[in-house]
């Protein structure tokens, strides 16, 4: 949610925020609709260590983003 805020700075924030939650949105929806599929298949304690395992990914992405010191601060 941060992200999506600061990437929206400029001149047009207000569409370049919808559009950001759209994909926001987007990237929820669609392994949501395999997840149920997938924890019935191996079960719920292996479908929670793929999960686990899924985000470290994305957590070390999200620990390498640039946010500027002063954002949001006037």
């Amino acid at each position: 949610m941060l992200f999506m805020i600061y990437f929206s700075q400029g001149e047009h924030k207000t569409s370049h925020y919808a559009l950001c939650t759209g994909f926001m949105a987007l990237s929820m929806m669609l392994p949501g609709l395999f997840a149920g599929a997938l924890a019935q298949a191996v079960g719920y304690q292996v479908f929670f260590v793929i999960v686990m395992v899924s985000c470290v990914l994305p957590f070390a992405v999200a620990s390498r983003l640039k946010i500027d010191a002063d954002f949001g601060k006037k």
